[in-house]
């Protein structure tokens, strides 16, 4: 199986620095125009199915990328969903390190641990994902899947593909818009590509702009 994973175009709230998690954030004019270019760059992808979050700002990426594969199946699939961020959702990046000081060093360093107060816990979103992982393998065993998420979600796949402690998840750096792609072979997953946004140009989110995954 090929996995190509993309994360969602630029939101509204994190154009404005703001933690958003499951938070319903449209995409910005920036990351319409984002998804845009990515559907130009996946034009010629021959894929199998496409996978989308159903928060809009990766649902309407994911779309922007059906629009050059009309005939590819499009399913929506709440486990593709970002973390809870609990009371953090909604608040400005500042105002988290201002009010939330340790649990977000925690989060940064230790991510296995921490929990955002009132969020979903790391072993909650990481069983959803890898069960996910775990049904397009069955569904999808000798085909090209496009998956349209988050940033937690797509670093925890490449994370697991790499043998990677979960703790050193956020040494994983996805902007907005990018591509990375792994494959299975016999289950065997291998990192073809990590973050890939050369068809982005200009277009790139500046990297403080995205802290508010």
């Amino acid at each position: 199986m090929r996995l190509i994973l993309v994360r969602h175009g630029e939101s509204e709230w994190n154009r404005s620095s703001r933690y958003q998690g499951q938070a319903d954030a449209p995409l910005s004019d920036l990351g319409i125009r984002q998804a845009e270019a990515l559907g130009q760059r996946l034009a010629l992808e021959k894929l199998d199915a496409i996978y989308a979050s159903p928060l809009q700002r990766a649902l309407r990426t994911a779309e922007a990328i059906a629009r050059f594969h009309p005939h590819v199946p499009f399913t929506q699939d709440k486990a593709l969903y970002e973390i809870h961020h609990g009371d953090w959702q909604g608040l400005l990046a500042k105002e988290v390190r201002e009010q939330y000081p340790e649990g977000l060093d925690e989060w940064r360093m230790y991510p296995t641990r921490s929990q955002m107060p009132n969020g979903e816990s790391f072993s909650n979103i990481l069983k959803r994902t890898l069960n996910f992982r775990e049904r397009m393998l069955q569904l999808h065993l000798n085909e090209t899947v496009l998956v349209s998420t988050h940033d937690v979600v797509i670093k925890i796949l490449i994370a697991d593909a790499l043998g990677m402690p979960m703790d050193r998840l956020n040494r994983i750096w996805v902007t907005n818009a990018s591509i990375s792609v792994l494959e299975y072979a016999d289950a065997l997953p291998f990192l073809v590509s990590l973050g890939e946004a050369c068809h982005l140009g200009q277009l790139e989110t500046v990297r403080e702009k995205q802290e508010s995954i």
